[in-house]
């Protein structure tokens, strides 16, 4: 299953896609796809998807 979610990365000054990649890896296993939302003078909004195992029980 892929969900998406939208995530707040601390900006810093010289922020790349490699720092992005990274603070999202820390959260997320399984990174489908990004991208940057917004962009303010703290924060990077990013929407970020990702990859989700699902468990079927079986009674």
């Amino acid at each position: 299953m892929i969900k998406s979610t939208l995530v707040s990365i601390n900006k810093t000054d010289n922020f790349d896609n490699l720092y992005i990649e990274s603070e999202l890896i820390k959260r997320y296993k399984d990174i489908v796809r990004w991208a940057i939302v917004d962009i303010n003078d703290k924060n990077i909004s990013v929407c970020v998807s990702y990859s989700v195992k699902v468990c079927n029980k079986q009674d």
